[in-house]
């Protein structure tokens, strides 16, 4: 559901024709600008007024409208209000330091009653310990000369 946080700011929709309507008008003495052949474009204007359609003419107006309309109504704040959704929180982050330098590659660990290098053994354990890790958040840290984040 949509609501507005703001719904009063829609008071000032009447807001420009107040100031239209309460303002005096601009009078000036003389044209801003001096146009020498203004006589010409003014009867093409007029020409050009006469086929018109009556909204054509309204049309900036109502485009203004709608304008401070819609600023109006991004003003007002319009949110999106639904069902909250719940994030489970119940997992924990979860950090495995593997080392994987040569002395891992020594056979001197049992695996299905044979013997196993060390890093076949941490893969299998490993895997079985994160499998049942579930809703945990894992990471992996190899190291030997250096460490690498997985």
């Amino acid at each position: 559901m949509i609501t507005l946080l703001w719904p009063f700011i829609f008071l000032l929709l009447p807001l420009p024709w107040l100031i239209r309507r309460l303002t005096p008008a601009v009078r000036r003495e003389r044209a801003a600008l001096q146009v020498p052949f203004f006589t010409r474009w003014a009867k093409l204007v007029d020409a050009k007024a006469e086929r018109r359609a009556p909204l054509v003419h309204r049309f900036p107006m109502l485009a203004l409208w709608l304008l401070w309309l819609l600023l109006l109504l991004a003003t007002a704040r319009p949110i999106w209000i639904g069902d909250a959704i719940e994030l489970p929180n119940s997992g924990r982050d979860l950090m495995l330091a593997v080392d994987i330098s040569g002395s891992m590659r020594v056979d001197d660990m049992r695996l299905s009653n044979g013997a196993a290098q060390r890093i076949d053994v941490v893969k299998v354990l490993g895997a079985e310990f994160m499998s049942r890790r579930s809703g945990d958040r894992l990471g992996l840290i190899l190291f030997a000369s250096r460490a690498y984040l997985q």
